[in-house]
């Protein structure tokens, strides 16, 4: 009976920098150089996982072998927007980072470091733009919900829908709680900003329209048999 012998998979990049494991990062960026700028499924490359991780000379390695260090990943957030450490900080600006870039939330690293919780970043990069250090409620200012992806907004409505039993009438007063949580999950509206009337009808606006062209295309199909 042939034995089996089992081989551990070996980390791919974004594994391998999130663990701040150099050396396999470097075998793989020998043999392949554009993945030093490789993006996985949510944009997110080996210099976020580096600058997130704290990893500093990882974050040196990336950067002088290619690494661009203005990339962003799907949320618009570039290495920057996600340090969590002054060094690696201070290493990217000395490459370039770009202080005053905004996310898909209209967000600058000022803030979502603020928001990470990582405050001598915030205030490295205050200073850097002499500028006062912003508080959580400053954050939530700059929020530009505009600009709140359609993406987002579909993807709301995919989890109203399954939240609802087609078989049993949906008592409005828990559809209404579960999409206020929502959004203050997912899309970042504060409690007191919009508030819950004001966001909760906006979805459900959407919800009812998406509803009744449902509807609309149900009865043309029945009229056309």
């Amino acid at each position: 009976m042939q034995q089996r012998i089992k081989t551990k998979q070996k980390a791919n990049i974004w594994t391998a920098a999130s663990e701040g494991n150099i050396e396999r990062v470097k075998e793989l960026i020998d043999s392949n150089r554009r993945l030093v700028n490789a993006k996985d499924a949510n944009g997110y490359t080996p210099l976020h996982a580096a600058a997130s991780w704290k990893h500093l000379q990882l974050l040196k390695y990336l950067l002088d072998n290619g690494g661009e260090v203005n990339i962003v990943d799907s949320d618009g957030d570039t290495p920057l927007h996600i340090c969590e450490d002054k060094q690696c900080a201070e290493l990217l600006l000395k490459h370039g980072a770009d202080m005053e870039k905004k996310n898909k939330e209209g967000l600058s690293p000022v803030y979502t470091t603020l928001e990470n919780e990582a405050t001598e970043v915030t205030e490295l990069l205050c200073a850097r733009l002499n500028i006062p250090v912003p508080t959580l409620e400053d954050v939530r200012e700059e929020v530009d919900y505009d600009t709140i992806p359609e993406s987002k907004i579909e993807d709301l409505s995919k989890w109203i829908m399954e939240q609802v039993d087609d078989k049993n009438e949906a008592d409005e007063n828990a559809i209404k709680d579960m999409v206020t949580s929502y959004i203050l999950k997912n899309l970042r509206v504060s409690d007191g900003e919009r508030g819950d009337e004001t966001a909760a009808a906006t979805v459900a606006s959407s919800a009812g329209r998406r509803s009744q062209d449902d509807d609309t295309a149900a009865t043309s199909a029945n009229a056309s048999k």
